[in-house]
């Protein structure tokens, strides 16, 4: 019976980081990871961890044309990269993944702004007669890309390369 105490915190412990591994599979964190991914995960490791990636171009490569992208359709996931080897960008396209403040995919342009405040780059681009809104936030490494106020990607890349990324775009 002394063993029943001992066994039950063995088995809580067990569990608990698996619990929370599956919690935090769909944490986003900007500039910083996106699930188990992070900017600082090289691509051939995404293609080790995710497999072949999808066939069909990303999205994403719409958004920032100069980038070289890798995406998962099965995980609505995108990684950019400007030299093949390093992680640039990380973009979310599909599925239930949401930054900070549970802002996702098809929430609104005020609930962008709510959330976060004036961004620090906000400009648009057009994409086959296609508008694009772009809503930057410079300091914490984050984008959402909107059309028709509603976000159809969202973005992380290292905080302090905005200027990179518009330029690209």
């Amino acid at each position: 019976m002394r063993f029943l105490p001992v066994l039950l915190v063995v088995l809580l412990a067990g569990t608990s980081p698996a619990a929370a591994q599956v919690a935090d599979d769909k944490t986003v964190v900007p500039g910083v990871r996106i699930g188990r991914w992070t900017l600082l995960t090289s691509i051939p490791e995404l293609l080790r961890m995710n497999g072949s990636p999808s066939s069909r171009p990303s999205v994403a490569s719409l958004l920032v044309p100069a980038a070289t992208w890798y995406s998962w359709d099965s995980l609505g996931i995108a990684a950019g990269t400007h030299d093949r080897r390093n992680t640039a960008y990380l973009a979310v396209y599909d599925g239930d993944y949401a930054a900070p403040r549970g802002v996702g995919i098809g929430v609104s342009r005020n609930a962008v702004l709510t959330a976060h405040g004036e961004p620090t780059y906000e400009g648009d681009l057009v994409d086959r007669g296609r508008t694009i809104t772009v809503l930057a936030y410079d300091k914490i490494g984050l984008a959402y890309f909107l059309h028709n106020d509603v976000v159809q990607v969202f973005l992380i890349f290292h905080p302090g390369n905005l200027q990179h990324l518009i330029i690209s775009c």
